[in-house]
């Protein structure tokens, strides 16, 4: 029986040792992939860092150029601001963007071209053209 044994313990060893070599071999496999693993992490750190420096500078630059714009804005409103002071004010039924709208509808209700000289401050000349466009072949020219 003690050959039994002895064969059993010798048995067990065996596989002790086969298991034990088995996880050295684990255990350099896993080391190796922690290196590696290591230095991708250091790569990326480094990699973010130069990201993060790159959007400091653009920040930088992008609030420069937002005040240089600024800065044209508000001269170019101010000569803006110049020039409309300095012309002379126009009547509202006079001003283009509503104007012609308005005249157009007055020329389908029939408005003659005297009344849009008149009444639109149009020129003679531009009565006629309106008049012409939009009146369906009604003159009083």
């Amino acid at each position: 029986m003690t050959d039994y044994l002895l064969w059993a313990l010798a048995g067990v060893m065996v596989f002790v040792l086969v298991i034990l070599i088995r996880l050295l071999r684990d255990f350099q496999k896993l080391k190796q992939t922690l290196e590696l693993l290591e230095a991708r992490m250091q790569r990326n750190n480094e990699d973010v860092a130069g990201l993060c420096s790159a959007a400091v500078a653009v920040d930088r630059r992008l609030a420069a150029n937002d005040n240089r714009l600024n800065s044209i804005v508000d001269q170019v409103s101010t000569q803006q601001h110049a020039v409309v002071s300095s012309v002379p004010s126009i009547p509202d039924e006079i001003k283009p963007a509503q104007g012609y709208e308005d005249v157009i509808q007055k020329i389908r209700r029939g408005v003659g071209i005297e009344e849009l000289v008149r009444d639109c401050g149009l020129t003679r000349d531009e009565a006629v053209l309106l008049m012409r466009l939009h009146g369906g072949g009604r003159r009083s020219v």
